[in-house]
């Protein structure tokens, strides 16, 4: 059965954005864009909310073909643009950029989603479609790229939450940040 995986990019004091959603903080180098490049071939299916949906919309599309990005980004935006997506939303109208939209009943399309054969699902951004799926208890796997920065002040990815996790794998980067995988 496919798991839905939720990988993110969190601060050490757990903050995934900070003041008015700013992720200049995340540190990426070519050995964290080698590791995304190589984890985002063990997934077939991107999980959205309409604001990270939005955002990523904005920039994946284009970025295959830009000539002023690397080979290795416009290879990468070529996988995410190649990617199923599925975006939880009661607003959004328009499908594009391979993406389906479900409206309600989440869990049930989780379950749908999880029971059909192919790769795992992946939740890469957005903290309010993190946290719904944390409160369904819908998160097989928790990939958490801790970046070495103190925030104290922005966008919680856990509030309130209490559960017992395992931890199954660790990676610590050159750059500073630390990979931990839970389960």
């Amino acid at each position: 059965m496919r798991k839905i995986v939720l990988s993110m990019v969190v601060s050490l004091d757990g903050f995934v954005a900070g003041e008015n959603g700013d992720c200049s903080w995340h540190v990426m180098d070519q050995e964290m864009h080698d590791y995304m490049d190589d984890f985002l071939d063990t997934v077939d299916t991107l999980l959205y909310g309409r604001v990270a949906y939005d955002m990523m919309l904005q920039y994946w599309p284009v970025a295959e073909f830009d000539d002023s990005n690397t080979e290795k980004t416009r290879s990468f935006a070529k996988k995410m643009n190649q990617k199923e997506k599925i975006v939880f939303s009661r607003t959004l109208e328009k499908e594009s950029w391979n993406a389906r939209v479900v409206k309600e009943d989440v869990a049930l399309e989780m379950e749908y989603l999880k029971s059909k054969p192919g790769k795992d699902l992946v939740l890469f951004a957005g903290a309010n479609i993190a946290q719904f799926f944390i409160e369904q208890n819908l998160i097989d796997e928790y990939r958490l790229i801790v970046n070495p920065i103190l925030l104290g002040k922005g966008q919680r990815l856990f509030n309130n939450f209490q559960q017992k996790l395992n931890l199954v794998e660790t990676k610590t980067f050159q750059c500073g940040n630390i990979l931990l995988v839970y389960r």
